[in-house]
Parts: structure tokens; sequence; C-alpha cells
């Protein structure tokens, strides 16, 4: 290969319709000849592609985000009745010796809680989900450790449902009433096509058996055998046959399914034949679960129906389905009930596409006027004609290559939008050029696609390899943006396929009409343009070229400000973008031990609060609160009395002028003064990937350790200005009371785990069985009254002595000694440790989330560490930040290797693809300068639309250089073929940057909340390429010129050398 020698370029004559020497022939050339000539099959592929794209468009799914891969294996265990920290310590603990290496296990997350411990195992991408089920189902089985009353673990793999949307279903009705309206809801969606449906709110059926220790005592009975008599008559048991002139089958029937049916159940048959009934030793009831959370809205129960939908339904279908079911449903509810569908997520995402599909058709409009503005009226057509066309080919592959219609997939349309015009264009604007020169039409339509066909191929490929890095994510971040370099592959096929077999036709047609002189604005704008490209740009070229040193340093300058704004802080990072959000969440924690009523009076006044503060705040506006729901007794994963949690979802941005943080600043204002409350927080809740601003997490084995060191954690937090309601996720629970056998219990053969059974009996029940009654499991739990649940009751309660017959009971007092001391009601557990997690909201504007952990962690982290034996670990969503910076560092290399090469190949030259890869960093001037400009934070998708600015901009240089390459082929030297290619090129440059900024001029100006996602991206592509337009066609001249200068220097440092060796 040789730096130096251009690729030959045949003339083209004016007076020869062949213009010189004929292309060799290729398969390709051919196949660009059969179209042109054949104007029917460039028709017919042109059908065919729309056609194709319509069946695409029909199959593809809309949803809001990608599929995100989901290869976890889940497991629940219940013990019932124990406490969050024997749970970790009696299942949690041996258990996670057991998986956390399992083959294939990537990391192991553990929750214990009050009476459940559940674990998380995370498998490395790729592996095979059926056996790792197999392998957890076979782990577990092998343990012979665990407590024996545990229930029967449960072992699943996670499947991945997107949310829909919602219905609140609330009323001042009893709670079983509610609870079945909701059953019959969530059955009827599901019938309707829905594919997943959850209840949130409603509690489980329970028969309560309720003791009185004084009649047990009188009949020698404990809570045991009263469960064992409801075990073994309460059941339903097959006969066999009999057989006789016709068989029948026998089945005996004795399963009771209400309460007043289970008080008929005999416990003892006394010696005269007197019948001892379960009535008669305790009151039967039914009742609800009372360690689950109930649903509240406005004072009145509410249920929380969510809808799903899977991988393979479409969004906007399910939710049309899900509002169609509720309008019918509201009809059939009785006075009083209320029923609306509200949290619609899919309602986001027609929004977002409408808005998509509005702004890119406005950016449409503007590509047209500015094509007919620069070109002849029908090639200006069949040019923007391919837009479209190449659009349905798109949505044509991307259905077998199973993708889905979502926000980022639209989006890389828009931004290809430049891709697909840059192709035209060239071809287009060449095969002008070649039939102004006294060609055929037929020739010059096959020259213009001949003739750019190396360069748009060329550009194709570093297109693609400049989207290679997103290709090296390998987590949820990846999966996110995968689709991103999936569509421009299928778009750059489609623009290839329509630039070089449809348009060169529609171009031999276009040209056979004599083109009319323009006229009124669109000549004088020609006139002009010529005027200042022959004249002030020549001159501005020659004057870049010329001082070439200066014209680098002055884009090196720029570079350097640029870069600054990040040095000096006046540009933020944030790695995923936090638009605002329309739903926000209240956390309260009330102290352990706090009775759930007391709970419910103090969510009740937070409501209250909520409603004054829509009062205060509404305005003009009906109501700026579109639905609430409270949850009573449970927060994420914490389940207590003394906690609540409410979740409210407001009017659509664009119909309020108060802005969340506004609402959310007002409401914590207006909160009363409520007694017995530790912790309240108000938060918007995220609708997608990127978790909390600042997030710390903290390990150790001592839970006292780890709740200190949260704590000061917390309380130093609060002390940073821009930081929003910090917390800690390990919260008390109920008050733990923790007994001991004394020597007297000891001699009466006790032991604690004797004790601890007796007293899991009375206080949680002892389940005599569970059954289905309909569409629910009913269990029958036999316990002493609640009043026993009290503290002071211990000193009331009697233990049956083991082994005693008759029964003998005795003082609980005498046998055992009893402390107290705060519980837990969560502990999280990560790789086998311990696990504190410290979140908080950031304000917005205020700096980088990132630095303030960072100094955090370097000034006043370690000696809390030091102080409390605990360690800082990184992991989860930051971790996975974290992987993707390295991920997309080595995938840059990988690509911009790439792109070398593919240069390297088209050019036959080894320092043309510097001079052209150059560019690339100069790219980020603009992008930088603008989000500054309209003060957005710089974010992961910003850097993944500066990957497709790359791949323009690389484009550009690819065209500027093959037509300096070709002039130098005529015979120009090297400053002359120089300065007029890049007079040449001015159009096709400024025509493909100035169409791609147009495309995306609408959304670059859009106020709609709902564009704030996309607009970082779509900054960095408008201001990237409006900025490097001319940077293009001035700074690659000056770099030639520099390499021809560097050359030149080591050529005669040779010679000198070459002279005194003589």
């Amino acid at each position: 290969m040789s730096d130096t020698t251009p690729p030959e370029s045949p003339s083209e004559s004016p007076t020869s319709p062949q213009g010189g020497k004929e292309e060799s022939y290729s398969p390709f050339t051919s196949l660009v000849r059969f179209f042109i000539s054949h104007r029917n099959a460039a028709h017919l592929l042109m059908l065919s592609m729309i056609i194709f794209g319509f069946l695409g468009l029909r199959e593809l799914n809309t949803q809001f985000f990608p599929d995100i891969e989901i290869e976890v294996v889940g497991v629940t265990i219940v013990w019932p009745g124990a406490s969050a920290e024997d749970v970790d310590i009696n299942i949690v603990e041996p258990l996670q010796a057991q998986l956390r290496y399992l083959d294939g296990v990537d990391e192991l997350e553990s929750r214990a809680r009050t009476g459940v411990a559940s674990f998380n195992l995370n498998y490395k991408r790729g592996f095979d989900m059926s056996k790792a089920t197999n392998d957890v189902e076979a782990a577990i089985g092998q343990i012979t450790t665990l407590p024996k009353d545990i229930e029967r673990p449960i072992v699943r793999q996670y499947v991945n449902y997107d949310p829909v949307g919602n219905l609140l279903l609330s009323g001042a009705f009893p709670e079983h009433a509610l609870k079945s309206y909701a059953t019959k809801l969530r059955d009827g969606l599901l019938d309707a096509g829905v594919d997943k449906v959850d209840l949130v709110g409603i509690r489980d059926e329970e028969i309560w058996i309720e003791v009185r220790m004084d009649q047990i005592r009188r009949y020698d009975l404990t809570i045991d055998h009263i469960a064992n008599a409801i075990r073994a008559s309460s059941l339903d048991m097959p006969g066999g046959l009999l057989r006789a002139e016709t068989e029948k089958q026998i089945r005996a029937r004795g399963l009771k399914k209400t309460a007043a049916e289970v008080g008929e159940i005999e416990v003892r048959a006394l010696p005269g034949g007197e019948r001892v009934l379960v009535k008669d030793v305790a009151r039967v009831t039914e009742s609800f679960n009372s360690d689950q959370p109930s649903g509240w809205a406005n004072g009145k129960r509410a249920v929380q129906i969510k809808v799903f939908r899977s991988e393979t339904s479409d969004s906007l279908d399910t939710l049309r389905i899900l509002r169609d079911f509720g309008l019918k449903a509201e009809t059939e509810l009785p006075q009083g009930m209320e029923l609306k569908v509200y949290d619609t997520l899919a309602d986001k995402i027609a929004q977002r596409l409408g808005l998509l599909l509005r702004n890119g058709l406005g950016g449409m409009v503007l590509v047209l006027i500015t094509l007919f503005l620069f070109l002849n009226a029908r090639i200006a057509f069949w040019v923007a004609l391919g837009v479209p066309i190449s659009i349905m080919a798109t949505l044509g592959l991307m259905w077998p290559l199973d993708r889905t219609m979502n926000m980022l997939s639209m989006f890389t349309f828009i931004m290809t939008l430049g891709i697909i015009v840059d192709d035209a264009i060239v071809v287009g604007e060449h095969s002008a050029t070649v039939f102004k020169r006294g060609t055929t039409p037929e020739y010059a339509a096959e020259r213009g696609a001949l003739r750019m066909s190396k360069p748009i191929f060329a550009a194709g490929l570093t297109t693609l390899a400049a989207f290679t890095p997103i290709l090296t994510l390998d987590n949820i971040f990846g999966d996110l943006t995968r689709p991103i370099p999936i569509v421009v592959f299928a778009v750059l096929a489609a623009s290839l396929v329509e630039c070089f077999f449809v348009l060169p036709s529609h171009l031999k047609h276009a040209l056979t009409y004599p083109e009319k002189p323009p006229t009124g604005i669109r000549k004088r704008f020609l006139e002009k343009f010529e005027e200042f490209r022959h004249g002030r740009f020549k001159q501005l070229t020659i004057s870049a070229f010329n001082n070439r040193y200066t014209t680098l340093s002055i884009a090196i300058a720029c570079f350097i400000v640029a870069i600054s704004l990040f040095a000096g802080g006046r540009l933020q990072f944030r790695f995923f973008p936090a638009p605002e959000m329309e739903r926000i969440a209240a956390r309260i924690i009330f102290h352990s031990g706090t009775p759930r009523e007391v709970t419910k009076q103090g969510m009740e006044a937070i409501e209250a609060a909520l409603y004054e503060t829509d009062k205060q705040l509404r305005g003009d506006d009906e109501t700026l609160i579109n639905a609430s729901f409270s949850l009573l007794g449970s927060m994420g994963y914490s389940s207590g009395n003394h906690l609540a949690y409410i979740e409210t979802e407001l009017i659509a941005s664009e119909l309020r002028s108060v802005r969340t943080k506004e609402f959310i600043k007002k409401w914590k204002e207006n909160f009363p003064p409520i007694a017995g409350i530790r912790f309240t927080s108000v938060e918007e809740l995220n609708d997608g990937p990127g978790s909390s601003p600042i997030e710390i997490r903290l390990q150790g084995e001592s839970l006292d350790s780890l709740k200190k060191a949260a704590g000061e954690v917390v309380k130093d937090l609060e002390l940073y200005p821009p930081v929003i309601s910090p917390y800690e996720n390990l919260f008390y629970g109920k008050q733990e009371v923790l007994i001991e056998v004394n020597p007297n219990g000891a001699a009466l053969g006790f032991t604690n785990q004797i004790v601890g059974q007796q007293l899991r009996n009375a206080y949680e029940g002892a389940i005599a069985r569970r059954f289905a009654r309909g569409d629910n499991e009913v269990t029958i739990r036999v316990l002493l009254p609640r009043d026993y649940g009290k503290p002071q009751s211990l000193d009331d309660f009697f233990l049956a002595v083991p082994g005693s017959a008759p029964i003998r009971y005795v003082p609980f007092s005498q046998v055992v000694d009893v402390s107290e001391q705060p519980g837990f009601s969560s502990i999280q557990r990560a790789g086998g440790a311990r696990e504190v997690l410290i979140r908080a909201g950031f304000a917005d504007n205020a700096g980088n989330p990132a630095d303030i952990v960072t100094e955090y962690a370097q000034t006043k982290l370690p000696a809390i560490k030091e102080k409390y034996n605990v360690e800082q670990v990184v992991r989860g969503e930051q971790e996975d930040m974290k992987e993707s910076f390295q991920q997309l560092i080595v995938g840059l290399f990988v690509g911009l290797g790439l792109i070398y090469m593919v240069l390297a190949l088209v050019f036959s030259s080894y320092t043309k693809p510097l001079v052209i890869m150059s560019v690339i960093p100069f790219g980020m001037i603009g992008a930088l300068v603008g989000h500054f400009v309209q003060g957005y934070e710089f974010n992961f998708l910003s850097m993944i639309a500066l990957l497709g600015l790359s791949g323009i901009l690389v484009n550009n240089s690819i065209i500027l250089i093959s037509r300096i390459d070709e002039r130098q082929a005529t015979g120009e030297n090297f400053e002359d073929a120089i300065i007029n290619g890049v007079n040449d090129r001015l159009r096709a440059v400024v025509l493909t940057s100035l169409t791609t900024v147009l495309g995306l001029a609408p959304m670059l100006f859009e106020t709609s909340t709902q564009a704030q996602f996309l607009l970082p991206m779509v900054i960095t592509m408008a201001w990237g390429l409006a900025s490097s337009a001319f940077l293009v066609l001035l700074l690659v001249p000056a770099i030639l010129g520099i390499q021809r200068d560097i050359r030149e220097y080591f050529q005669k440092r040779k010679q000198q050398r070459s002279v005194l060796a003589e």
C-alpha cells in the first residue's frame, strides 16, 4: 500500500455517454445497471420494501423500554412466627453457604423478614436457567439443619413482566366484600387477554380458633391437640369404588370450610359420652392474616390491581384492554364502590411515541424544504422519498430480528435520518453533477451510484463500527441500549438497498425532464450560496489551509474549553437521565411496637396533608392528584404494624404548572406533628433504570453496628445542602421477647425449643389446615385470644409440661427467664455479608451526586468504617454503571480499531484513516456546549449519541477525502485538489449535516416533560453536527496539510542523512 497514490478515478467526458473508462464488471455493477434499465424492477422493489415494512409494523410489539433479560432464580421459605433475626440465623446463613457457590451464580442476595426468608440468585449471562432451577432445588434438599416446622421451599425462575397500568378499587365496604370484587376484576382482566394481574392491599382469609386457656386446661387439652383434631376431621378422603351392578365412587366428606362448621368439630370425648367441640373451648371467627398489609385510599379500604404484559404482548393493546374493561366494570359496581384507571405507563409510551412521530414529521418537513432549496425539485423529491421507504424497510427488518418499538429504537430512527438522507444526497447530487456535464440520464444515474458506492459503503461500515461499543455492554444497560446498533444496522441495510437499487432508476427518470431554471426564493438562495461557496468560503478554506497550525490550535483550544466545563463543575454528569416523575411516595416509620391502629391514624394524617397540599397549589386546575394508594403495615421489603407507605400519582406534567419537586416540598411542610413517628420521607419514583442519585452500601456482621453506622451516615448526608431525604433500610421491627429456660424449667424437661414451639402456637397460631375456598386459600389457625399478644400476658401464660399425662400446666414465669430487645423487620445480605443501604435524593442542577459520594467516602466514611467495623461495597446498579464504563472504554478502542481498518482498506493508506478519525474528538465540542447552554446534564444516553455523531463526522470526512483523491487522480496538485475538493463537497456536507439537525430541531425545542428523557441525545446530535459541519470542511484540509508537512520533513531529513553518508 502507498500513502501517496490515490485510487484510480476514471474521467468523465462531457461528450461521451460512457464517460471514458468503463467500470470493471462486478455483480454489484450488474445489479445497479439492471435496476436502472428495468424501471418496473425498481418500483417492485420499492413496493416490496413498503409492504415488508407494514408487515413488520403490524408484528412489532410497542413498549416503554427494550426487553431486559432477567436471569434470576428466586427462593422463598416460610417459617411462621419466626423473627427476622431467627430467620437470618437459622435459614439464610446455612442456605447461602450452599447456594452462593452453585455453578453459574454471579451474585446471591438474600433477605430475612418476619416469618419469611427470600433469596435471589443472579446468574451469569447465557446460563441454562432450567439447570439453574434444578441445581437450586437439589442444593436445598441436601440441607438437613433447617428448622423442622418451615413450610416447603418455593423455587422459581423469574419471568420478566412489564407494568402497563393500575386499577384502584376503593369504598366503605367490609374487607371481604372488597376482596371479592377485586378478585372478580382480576379474573375478568385475565379472561380479556391480560398476561398477569397482581392484587395489592388484600389479606389472606383465615379462620381463627381463639382458645380460652381456662377451658383447655379444664379438658386436658393443648393447642396442638385442637389443631390435630381439626386437621384429622376437616378432610375429604377418597373411599374407593363400590362394584355392584353399576360402579359407584365412595367419598368420605369431612372438609369444613366455614367458621360455623369448624366450630362443630369434636376435640375430646368425655367418659360419660359427652362431646367437647371446638366452639366449647374457643371462639371461632372468620378473619384475615393480621401480619399482612392492608390497602387504603382517602380513608376507605382499597385494593390496587396491577396489570402487566409479557414480552410477547403489546403494551398499547394491553392498555386498551385495561381501559375498556375498566369502563365496563365501573358501571357494574355497587353504589359507593369506586374504580379508577391510573399510573398507565403504557400511556407514556403512546405519548412519547406520538411526540417522536410528531417531531419526526416536523423534522421531515424541514428536511424537504432544505432539499428543495439545494437540489432540482424532482431529484429532491426522490431523495426525500427514500427516507420513508428506508424506514419502512427497516421496520420490516426489525421483525425477523425480534426487536420492539420502544423509546430508544424510535429515537434511533430520528438519529439515523441523517444517514439515510446522507446516502441519498450524495448519490443524487453526484448524478446531477455528471448529468450537467452533458451525459445521458441513464449514465448519470449509473455513475452517481457506482462512483459513490465506495465512500458510502465505507461510511456505512464505519458507522456500524462506531456503535460497536454498545454491543460490549453485558448488563442491564446493555439490554437497554442494544436496540440502537441493531436499528442502525437495519437502517443502513435498508438505506443502501434504496440508495443503489431504487433511487438510481428514479433519478434517471427525473433527469429525463429538462430542469426548469430556479426562480424566486430558490434562485436567490442558490445564487447567494454559490457566491458564498466560490467567494468567502473558498477564501476561508485557503486561509485555514495556509494557516493550518493556527487552525488546529484553535480547534484544540475549543476542545479544551468544552472539556473544562466538566472540570470546572459547570457541566454535570449523571449516569442515567432523571426527568420529572409524576409518581411520588411517602415512607412512614413509627417506633417499633407501635399498634397498627396508631400507625393508621398517622398515615391518615399525612394523607390528609397530601390533599391539603393539592388544595393549596392547584390554582385553576381541578386537582393535581390523579390517584393515591396507601399500604398499612408494609414498606418495600419490610413489614410491621409500625410501617406505612403512600404512593401518589400526580396528573401529567404538561397539565399542571406546579412541578413535582414543588409539590413534594409543600406536602412535607404540611405534615402535622405526630406523636411516636420516627422517620418520614417523600421522593419521586423512577419509571425506568437508574437508582437513587445517592447510594452507599455498608456490610458487616453485627446488626447493631450496621444500624449505628448507617444512622451516622444519614446524619452526615443531611448536612450536604443538595442531598434530599437520606434514609437507611435497616428498619427496626417488633420488640423481641428473648426467652431462656431456667434451672427449674430444665428439671421439668423444658428446652428453649419446646417453650418456643408452645409460644409460637399460642401467639402466632398453630396451622391446623389450609384449604381452597373458591379462588382463595384459607388458613385455619389455632391460637390464644389476641389479648394475649400483649407482653404482660406472659405472666398469665401456662406451659404444658413435656410428657405429662394427664397434662400438667405450670406458670410461664416459673420456668423461663425473659428479656426484651428491639428486633429488625428485615435483614439483607449480599455475598454472604449482612448489608444496609443508605439512599438519598439530590437537588436538580446542584452538581454531581457521584462527587458527593466520592468526597464522603474519602473524608468522613473511613472513620465510621473503623469505628463500627463495617465496609463499603459497590454492587448492584452502581456496579453495573462501573462495569458499563469499563466495557464502553474497551468497546471504544475496538470500535476505533474497526473504523481504522475499514478506512485503511478503502483508501489503501495507513495515514489517511488517522486524518479522518482525528475529527472525532472535536465533535464533542458542540455536544458539551449544547448541554451547558440548554442546562442539561451529560449522561449515559448522551454518550451513546456521541457514537452516532462520530459516525456522521467520519462519513462526511470520507466523502470529502474521496473527492480530494479524485481531483489529485486527474492531475491537480495537492493544494488545489484540497481547496477545490472542499469547495466541491460544501453542498453535500452542509446538506447532510443540515438535514440531520433540522430533522432533530423540533425535538430540540420541545418543552414537553415527555421529551426530557431523550433531549440529551438530541442535544448531542444537533449541537454536535451544527458545530462540526464546518469543522470537518476546515480542519480536515489543515490536518492533511500538516500530515504532508511532517512527511516532507522526514523525507528531507532522510535526504540530508544520505548526503552526509556520501
